[in-house]
C-alpha cells in the first residue's frame, strides 16, 4: 500500500479517492494495518475538501473511537465507504470480491456447466442486469444473437456493475449460436410451458431467453421443443409477462438450487 506520507503530497481529490480504495481494502479484509487505518481515519477528519460533507468526518471520527478500542466496527467502516463515495459522486457498488487492480476477481467465482442464450435482447440495461445476475449464479457462459443491444453499452456496463468481464460471452447470428449449442440439452423460458415448480432441469445444458417484446424467436424456440421442451413462471397478477431480466434471475434460481440438491 502507498504510505501515509506518499499519500498526503497527493492533490486534494486524488488523496480522497485513494483514500477510498484503500479503505475498501479493510472492507475486504485484505488489510488489518490497525495504526494504517487510524491515518486514513485522520485525514477524512482533518481534510480541506469542500466536498468531505461534515457527517462523513462525524463517521470517520466514530470509526476512529473504534479502532483506538481495539476494534473494527464492520458497519461505521461501510456506513463512511457509502459517504465518502457519495461525496465524491463516486458509484455505489456492493462489496464484491475484487483482485489488486480492484476489478472483480475470477477466481472467487464457481461456474456450472450451464449456459444461456439471449435471443435478440434489446434493452441494454437488461443485458447488463443478466450478466450480473449470471456472475451470481455461476454460469459459464452467455451467448447474444444478434441484433442486440451492445454489451459496451454504457447502460450495460452501468447495470452488469463489471459482470461483463467475469462472465464469458459470444455473439452472433441465431444460425452461428444453434450450431454451437446444438448439440446439448436444451430448453426455453416463455409463456406457455412446463410450470417451473415441476419441470426437471438439467444438470448442464443451455437456456434461452427471448426478446422483450416478442420472446423467443420460432427457430430457437423449435430448438427448445425438439429438446427438453419449455418451462414457464407462473403468474397471478393483472400483467401478463415479467421483465425479462426479473424471469431470468428466478429462473436461474430453481435452475442452481436443483443442480446443488
Amino acid at each position: 500500500m502507498i504510505t501515509i506520507k506518499k499519500l498526503l503530497t497527493l492533490p486534494q481529490d486524488t488523496r480522497m479517492r485513494k483514500v477510498i480504495r484503500l479503505l475498501e481494502s479493510f472492507s475486504h479484509k485484505k488489510s488489518s494495518d490497525v495504526s494504517y487505518l487510524i491515518d486514513l481515519c485522520k485525514i477524512v477528519i482533518e481534510s480541506s475538501e469542500e466536498r468531505v460533507m461534515d457527517a462523513t468526518k462525524e463517521k470517520a471520527k466514530a470509526l476512529l473511537d473504534c479502532v483506538n478500542k481495539d476494534s473494527i466496527d464492520e458497519f461505521i467502516l461501510g456506513d463512511l465507504l457509502f459517504l465518502l463515495m457519495k461525496d465524491f459522486n463516486i458509484p455505489l457498488g456492493d462489496w464484491d470480491f475484487v483482485d489488486e487492480e480492484n476489478e472483480l476477481d475470477i477466481s472467487k467465482r464457481s461456474v456450472f456447466p450451464i449456459s444461456v442464450v439471449l435471443d435478440r435482447m434489446r434493452s441494454p440495461f437488461n443485458i447488463g442486469s443478466i450478466f450480473r445476475t449470471s456472475d451470481s449464479f455461476a454460469l459459464s457462459h452467455l451467448y447474444l444473437t444478434t441484433p442486440c443491444a451492445d454489451v459496451d453499452h454504457p447502460r450495460t456496463l452501468r447495470s452488469a456493475a463489471g459482470c461483463t468481464k467475469s462472465v464469458p460471452y459470444t455473439k452472433g447470428t441465431p444460425g452461428e449460436i444453434i450450431e454451437l449449442i446444438k448439440d446439448r440439452p436444451i430448453f426455453a423460458l416463455e409463456l406457455g410451458g412446463k410450470e417451473m415448480s415441476s419441470f426437471t432441469f438439467p444438470s448442464s445444458g443451455v437456456m434461452i431467453v427471448g426478446s422483450e417484446e416478442l420472446g423467443v424467436s420460432p427457430e430457437l424456440l423449435e430448438l427448445a421443443h425438439n429438446s427438453l421442451g419449455v418451462v414457464s413462471i407462473p403468474l397471478f397478477g393483472t400483467k401478463g409477462s415479467l421483465n425479462v431480466s426479473s424471469a431470468f434471475s428466478i429462473a436461474m434460481y430453481n435452475w442452481i438450487t436443483a443442480i446443488r440438491r
